[in-house]
């Protein structure tokens, strides 16, 4: 359950804002937990009331922060243990299912204008006329026994 003085609600996503010289936070807050990356697989941190969890190991392995507690939320601020505050911004976003379709452009197919050439179709009905009359003579004539 997300404390009401974190002034996150359910349902939407938080962003820490970047401030220089403060520890990075590159995730998003959603439903209480901490996650890294859109898919939403692992959370890296999470809120236990206003106090913010977040499992971060230095180089050699060791929590960065003291206990993992990074600090507490209030009214939509982290106050780092070292007393830096950074604020969380709401982060719109919409559902995979919410997206619309991509709209996909479909091209008709080039309509024939050109016709055959007279010629042509008098030369084809010759030739399909021609093969007729051969066959037909082949099959009259009468083979010797």
């Amino acid at each position: 359950m997300i404390a009401p003085a974190t002034g996150m609600r359910y349902g939407e996503r938080y962003v820490v804002d970047s401030v220089e010289r403060a520890h990075h936070f590159p995730g998003f807050f959603l439903d209480g937990k901490y996650y890294l990356g859109p898919e939403l697989q692992t959370a890296v941190g999470w809120l236990e009331g206003q106090q913010f969890f977040y499992d971060q190991l230095d180089p050699t392995g060791e929590p960065v922060f003291a206990g993992r507690v990074a600090g507490t939320i209030e009214d939509l601020t982290l106050i780092l243990a070292d007393g830096a505050r950074l604020t969380l911004s709401p982060e719109p976003f919409r559902a995979q299912a919410d997206l619309p379709a991509p709209v996909v452009q479909v091209r008709p197919a080039p309509a024939f204008t050109q016709r055959p050439s007279p010629l042509l179709v008098a030369a084809a009905a010759l030739l399909v006329g021609g093969l007729l009359l051969a066959v037909n003579r082949l099959g009259s004539r009468k083979r010797p026994r």
